[in-house]
């Protein structure tokens, strides 16, 4: 296990995605679209397919079931060239599920039933391995089980022995607010919420006031993901907002995952937090061209093409 470089931890599904379904209000009892398809799903799922597909040695610390999706859902990672070593088969539970309903804007509507990606508990997290480099919680709110009796001690050994860790949000289905997560964020150096989550966790009346509170909190550096409109960063004494290149979506799911694992690859790159948000909105723009959230192989030369037709911003190697 000495080549992985950076372990997702998280939620792996499976999503059965529609494209394109109209307002409920148009629907008629059969009809017919573009496209029904099986894909890959989930935060941590997501990100290390993306992570992989720029050559990360990646591994994936995740639940499935013993089941047909839970199959399906490893061999698929397995060949887009992530680690499922450390992907734990739940013999008592299904695969996680969704059904994506995406409609002509590249909004969508989820429906999913509870699986064994949301019972990742301390017993499932492996060790962290002799040349990690990073770590990335995707997402926080979506392992409960795990946040309640064993995530503290994993992020006490990581900063120890002195590994990054890169944080992402999931909704707050339990309504625990910030308290939920307080005790983590002094052990997270990048934390990536989206802006409608920071906003409703923070009571803030704009992305810069939020982030500074979770600064407050201890969090080294803020990233707020503000969809079409780029993000907003905080790091040391550096702050600013990045644009998102114009486009007309296909569909926005798993963007925030896809802008989530752009910037890991860049900071471990050695770039600024200034050019990894560049980059990573380039990126996360760019995939929502194609359906699925991470069906579409980005390599740095795609998305480089893509941000140069768009001649938004300054060069994202700055």
């Amino acid at each position: 296990m000495n080549d992985i470089n950076v372990i997702c931890i998280g939620s792996a599904v499976m999503d059965i995605t529609a494209y394109p379904v109209g307002q409920k209000n148009s629907w008629q009892e059969k009809q017919r679209i573009s496209s029904i398809r099986i894909r890959i799903g989930g935060d941590a799922a997501n990100q290390s397919v993306h992570l992989a597909d720029l050559g990360i040695d990646t591994a994936l610390a995740a639940c499935v079931g013993d089941d047909e999706n839970g199959r399906i859902l490893r061999n698929t990672l397995k060949e887009r060239g992530v680690n499922t070593a450390f992907i734990k088969v739940k013999n008592d539970w299904e695969t996680g599920t969704a059904l994506v309903l995406t409609d002509e804007a590249g909004e969508r509507h989820i429906f999913s039933v509870q699986g064994a990606h949301s019972t990742i508990s301390k017993d499932d997290l492996p060790e962290i391995p002799e040349f990690c480099k990073a770590i990335s919680l995707a997402s926080l709110f979506s392992m409960p089980q795990l946040e309640r009796d064993g995530l503290l001690v994993y992020l006490k050994e990581a900063k120890k022995k002195g590994i990054p860790v890169f944080a992402d949000l999931a909704s707050d289905k339990q309504k625990q607010g910030l308290t939920g997560i307080q005790k983590f964020l002094p052990y997270i150096d990048y934390f990536l919420p989206s802006l409608y989550d920071a906003l409703a966790m923070t009571g803030a009346a704009d992305a810069q006031e939020a982030a500074e509170k979770y600064r407050s909190l201890g969090v080294k550096c803020v990233v707020i993901k503000c969809g079409k409109d780029g993000c907003y960063y905080a790091a040391g004494k550096q702050c600013g907002h990045i644009p998102a290149p114009s486009v007309h979506p296909a569909d926005t799911t798993g963007a925030g995952d896809c802008m989530s694992a752009l910037f890991i690859s860049r900071i471990l790159k050695g770039y600024s937090v200034e050019a990894a948000c560049r980059f990573a909105c380039a990126g996360a723009t760019y995939s929502t061209l194609f359906p699925g959230a991470a069906e579409e192989k980005l390599t740095e030369n795609r998305i480089s093409e893509f941000y140069s037709q768009t001649k938004k911003g300054a060069d994202i190697y700055e």
